[in-house]
């Protein structure tokens, strides 16, 4: 009987319904047991787990590029490595639950973790995402239920099973985390809207994450990405060209902090046009970058087959002779309008790229790009002047404006104070209810039991004393009222599920 058969699609869909139900049956009962766990026993798996998964960042990296068809092997393997390495030791120093005290505010605080977790994992990091969001997951004592992108489900479904067995190897339970291997709509819509969800980590396209904040549960989701990237008169040249040529080339250029539309002074653009060449990107005549852009968006729809995949291969198939190793497609928009699709995010090595006059009409240009995509996300700057790009990050709804660097690592955290991550909050601008870069904070929720401050209120305004601020230094309670506060949230947490 053939696959397309509609009772056979029909027993498919009623398989994974039934299997996202059993997902998070299991998923409640591991949740029970990580509870019981300290903080520093959480940490401690965590660690064990990433460490085990290390050595494999090279033969998930292979299987998720031949699987996917999008992105390098070689940059596969290095966020694999950073999901493993950085994961578990970026917030050594961070409390992730456990009880502790604040003696200038006179609270105590009592960590809670979330419970159940859904993930969705997206099509360009699909390995990554996974390592990361189990690792935040187990460090937080929370259970996780993967929803992969379907176009990596076989390098998915076998690096859960993998991590399964790290974790159980390490001492958790056997379903911290798990995956569904049907991953329909209707399955993942299921998992998002089940009473048994405590919080919804949705990296993945704009669709899937507005489901996730529809689902009537916590979640914690992402934007896309269209990075606008300024160079004003003033930048290191040889530098800017070399930077954004290596964030375009970067896994082919689908990461969504990856420049999209690159804006140059009139003053250099002539020189930054031959810098770029330098690096190995082609700069476009006018009638090439209109071959590009007929391939990557025919009639106007975008082409998914060029997420990802390299420069010379689109140029190729779209009539346009570069070298082979061709490292980014600069396409020159002569008349940049809104609605213009190089306007558009590409999550391939296509680069749109505009001349303006000055900062104003760069601005101008980005606020065209953010009504396609992109709000909350990411932008660039490359010049020598501090106020100049505090007034380019002032002016536009992007909150994470780099300066002089690369728009796909230092936003994540690399090279500058952003806190490291995989998962980018946009914000109320990018319709998320995060604005930062997501970490394992986020899965943990506090109680805080307050005491009287001397005075009070009162006290305070008659003297006018400041209250004290919340950065009070915390202390750690006797071991004995600590094991009495956990057995406590343990109990309440055995009654709510």
């Amino acid at each position: 009987m053939s696959s397309s058969n509609p009772i056979d699609l029909a027993d498919h869909d009623l398989a994974a319904l039934q299997e996202a139900r059993d997902l998070l049956g299991r998923a409640r009962q591991a949740a029970a047991t990580l509870a019981l766990w300290t903080p520093e026993e959480a940490k401690r798996v965590a660690k064990a787990v990433a460490a085990a998964l290390l050595p494999r960042a090279e033969f998930y990296a292979e299987w998720a590029v031949r699987e996917s068809r999008i992105g390098k092997v070689a940059d596969k393997i290095a966020k694999n490595q950073i999901a493993c390495t950085l994961t578990s030791t970026a917030w050594d120093n961070v409390a992730l639950g456990g009880v502790r005290r604040n003696d200038a505010l006179r609270i105590v605080e009592i960590g809670r973790p979330a419970g159940v977790v859904v993930g969705l994992s997206n099509s360009t990091s699909p390995v990554a995402t996974i390592i990361f969001k189990t690792i935040l997951c187990l460090m937080t004592r929370n259970a996780l239920v993967i929803s992969p992108h379907p176009v990596a489900l076989g390098c998915c479904t076998a690096v859960t099973h993998e991590l399964q067995a790290a974790i159980e190897k390490a001492g958790g339970p056997a379903h911290a985390l798990q995956i569904l291997t049907r991953p329909t709509v209707e399955a993942t819509g299921a998992l998002m809207r089940d009473s048994r969800t405590d919080v919804i980590l949705a990296t993945g396209g704009t669709p899937m994450v507005r489901a996730a904040y529809g689902s009537g549960n916590p979640a914690i989701g992402v934007g896309s990405g269209n990075v606008p990237v300024y160079v004003d008169a003033s930048a290191d040249i040889e530098g800017a060209a070399k930077t954004i040529v290596a964030d375009k080339n970067f896994d082919h250029g689908s990461p969504c902090s990856a420049p999209s539309v690159l804006m140059l002074h009139a003053s250099i653009a002539t020189q930054m046009q031959q810098a770029l060449a330098r690096q190995g990107a082609h700069v476009c005549t006018d009638a090439e970058a209109l071959q590009i852009q007929n391939h990557a968006f025919p009639g106007g729809k975008f082409n998914g087959k060029v997420v990802g995949r390299p420069a010379f291969e689109i140029a190729q198939a779209a009539g346009v002779q570069v070298p082979q190793d061709c490292q980014a497609l600069v396409c020159p928009i002569a008349n940049p309008q809104a609605g213009h699709v190089l306007l558009k995010e590409k999550l391939s090595p296509i680069l749109g790229c505009v001349v303006v006059p000055g900062m104003d009409q760069a601005i101008e240009m980005a606020r065209l790009m953010l009504q396609h995509s992109g709000a909350g996300h990411t932008s660039g700057v490359h010049t020598a002047n501090a106020e100049q790009a505090v007034v380019w990050g002032a002016a536009l709804d992007y909150y994470r404006v780099v300066v002089n660097g690369s728009t796909v690592h230092d936003s994540t955290g690399a090279n500058t104070g952003l806190p490291y991550t995989f998962t980018i909050g946009t914000g109320y601008a990018g319709k998320s209810s995060v604005d930062c870069n997501v970490g394992p904070e986020l899965l943990v929720n506090w109680k805080r039991v307050a005491f009287p401050l001397p005075g009070g209120w009162a006290g305070a305004m008659a003297s006018g004393a400041a209250l004290p601020a919340s950065s009070g230094t915390a202390s750690t309670l006797t071991p004995e009222l600590q094991a009495t506060v956990l057995r406590i949230v343990q109990e309440e947490l055995e009654h709510l599920r």
